[in-house]
């Protein structure tokens, strides 16, 4: 992968901004690799440090403020230290934090909300990350079924255990099917189909039927550059997978905020099973599997005889402080919130497609919900090969401008609305994004001189 060159103006004034964070993230590089407690994340030349944060804007350690477009990762629906969930946790902590022991009652409420709107969940278990949680997925995939295999698409993220990161992924830098430290076995289970080409992919898992437990596919290839399924795509991998008895598998642990009740609604494709993560747990770490009963049943032992098929432990799934959060979380993540969320999103993706048409250059937007994905490619990007072809350097040239006006996102063309951002702040965005084009000379104004770095 060729290095991405960056604009030495921008760099300049990002530095002249943040002094301060580079400071304190070379002095944590020394105890922690990245310099991130969680690590991830890349950005160029180094991340802001941030001190603070309330509702859609946090503050670095030099005191720039930025309207928060990355969400803590994706996790924060309501905003930062959201005053609900703010409550629900500080009045949890002085009853019980972690018990180890079945409480009453917020498992129950977590779970009758998840039941309530998800179609696709009849019971579900916690656990505390998306990689857990679909961990936990196949293992139930796999032991229903009888079989072993499990189908991909090309380029999807589904966390980082060694038989959800094996095959292509548009996220690796090294062009390896196995990264370095996962065991080479674990490509041997894993089956890859091309996404959003139906017939391709449907002929893939008919090749593999007899072997394969389980095709797990996000709705919306996420980590890839919000790149969202057509409905044809899904309805074909519902058909097929339902006629040879292998397990649908939805991975919404990031697009269950796109519609109340996640994806699977907004798509009308019901799955066997469901994995949730980071908006569910209101910005602390909760994460579930969900699903058909029968399924499901298989971790329950009064249905088999007082021993369960499958046995799967998660010290931390039913953490109380944690379940108050995801419940007060759930409570105001109501159809209208999500409606609104939708509306402010498509009329920024609409805005970024009308300025790929008036400057002429191709620039458009991908996602859905409060899903945001920005690309600069000659064809519209629906899959990995067409990702590849998109301009990566120009894109995050242009997410370098917007860190530097004041707007905080992942660096990698990827931006996620909150329920804390209004009208105003999406018009400060747009501004600000049509300003990057023109400050960078990737757009110009009737007259000018045009492109500087054509």
């Amino acid at each position: 992968m060729s290095r991405i060159r960056f604009d030495e103006e921008q760099v300049a004034i990002y530095r002249g901004r943040t002094p301060r964070s580079e400071e304190l993230w070379r002095k944590t590089k020394e105890l922690i690799p990245t310099g991130h407690a969680g690590g991830m994340g890349a950005f160029h030349p180094y991340p802001i440090v941030v001190e603070r944060a309330k509702g859609c804007w946090l503050w670095d350690v030099d005191g720039n403020r930025y309207l928060d477009l990355r969400l803590g990762d994706w996790v924060l629906i309501h905003g930062h230290s959201d005053e609900e969930i703010r409550r629900a946790v500080y009045e949890q902590m002085g009853k019980a934090v972690q018990v180890g022991a079945p409480e009453w009652d917020l498992g129950y409420r977590m779970a009758q909300l998840l039941v309530e709107r998800v179609p696709s969940i009849e019971k579900v278990r916690f656990f505390v990350s998306g990689t857990d949680a679909n961990i936990c997925a196949l293992k139930l995939a796999r032991a229903y079924t009888g079989r072993t295999k499990i189908a991909r698409s090309i380029g999807g993220y589904h966390g980082t255990a060694d038989e959800l990161s094996v095959g292509v992924s548009v996220l690796r830098a090294r062009e390896e099917t196995v990264p370095l430290g996962a065991l080479v076995r674990a490509e041997e289970e894993i089956v890859q189909i091309p996404y959003n080409d139906p017939d391709g992919a449907e002929a893939v898992i008919r090749e593999h039927a007899s072997e394969l437990a389980a095709v797990i596919i996000e709705p919306v290839m996420t980590a890839a550059g919000m790149l969202e399924s057509t409905r044809e795509y899904l309805q074909r991998l519902r058909a097929v997978t339902e006629e040879l008895g292998v397990i649908l598998l939805f991975d919404e642990v990031v697009t269950f905020p796109v519609a109340y009740g996640g994806a699977q609604v907004h798509y009308g494709v019901v799955p066997d099973l469901t994995t949730l993560g980071k908006t569910i747990g209101g910005g602390l770490p909760v994460s579930a599997v969900g699903g058909r009963r029968e399924i499901m049943d298989l971790l329950e032992p009064d249905a088999h005889g007082g021993s369960a098929p499958v046995s799967i432990m998660s010290t931390f799934g039913g953490n109380s402080a944690s379940l108050a959060a995801g419940i007060a979380c759930l409570e105001k993540l109501t159809p209208e919130a999500h409606q609104t969320m939708n509306r402010l999103a498509n009329r920024i993706r609409t805005h970024i497609d009308g300025l790929g048409r008036r400057y002429g250059i191709p620039l458009h937007a991908t996602g859905i919900g409060n899903l945001i994905g920005v690309h600069w490619a000659d064809e519209r990007v629906v899959d990995e090969p067409t990702l590849r072809r998109d301009d990566r350097e120009k894109i995050q040239n242009i997410n370098l401008v917007l860190d530097n006006e004041g707007y905080y996102q992942t660096f990698t063309g990827l931006f996620l609305l909150s329920t804390a951002i209004g009208e105003q702040e999406v018009d400060g965005f747009l501004h600000a994004f049509e300003r990057a084009l023109l400050v960078l000379g990737y757009a110009s104004e009737p007259g000018s001189d045009g492109d500087r770095d054509s």
